[in-house]
């Protein structure tokens, strides 16, 4: 990466983060792009060399920090399990009880991508530039591979994908924020059985 690429990737991390910092503390409603500039360091007309609006620079933020939590479950994975003796099945369950761990342990992140999470890994119409593309690719990269490892098909995983991540972040919002309708820890088994349940009846026999 040239020095001037260097640079501009600081100046898009640094709105990237206050934006972050701004929506998790002050909300969408009450962030401005004033705001978000103020606190990056940078002029207004900065902003729109990387963003359009703030409606963009959340939606980058979003797959930013769903790659994060993807990327890291995944490679926490590696590190402590027997990946070799473990399932397709077993993986995405170890994926899935990673990400509720991690967002019942950052309950800002929670509320950030809690109704977002899909949005990230499958960003589609004006979100879908070269950028969020390349970071969205990650996470279906690895889905691919661990397919091809374990030798079985899906029917349609990108469709299973997405009502895992949807189901996750979704139905976690209220056990993790309220324990309603039961606590985190009565609700985990049930979780992954739904999941586990997704997983096999999408594989293709034969």
């Amino acid at each position: 990466m040239s020095d001037m690429e260097s640079k501009k990737q600081k100046k898009r991390n640094a709105l990237l983060d206050s934006a972050y910092e701004l929506f998790t503390t002050i909300g969408y409603k009450h962030t401005t792009i004033s705001k978000i500039v103020r606190l990056a360091g940078v002029g207004k007309g900065t902003f729109y060399l990387y963003f359009k609006d703030k409606d963009d620079i959340r939606s980058a933020l979003i797959i930013r920090q769903s790659r994060v939590i993807l990327n890291e479950a995944v490679n926490t994975l590696k590190r402590e399990l027997d990946v070799g003796e473990k399932s397709f099945a077993d993986k995405i369950v170890y994926i899935t009880d990673y990400i509720v761990d991690y967002m019942s342990h950052d309950i800002a992140q929670l509320q950030f991508l809690s109704k977002y999470l899909s949005r990230g890994l499958f960003p589609t119409g004006g979100e879908a530039n070269s950028k969020t593309q390349e970071e969205a690719q990650i996470f279906r990269e690895y889905i691919e591979s661990e397919l091809e490892y374990s030798g079985i098909m899906l029917k349609d995983p990108r469709t299973v994908m997405f009502t895992i991540i949807e189901l996750v972040s979704s139905t976690c919002y209220n056990v993790i924020l309220n324990g309603e309708p039961v606590t985190l820890g009565e609700y985990k088994p049930y979780l992954y059985r739904c999941v586990r349940l997704l997983v096999n009846d999408a594989i293709e026999n034969g």
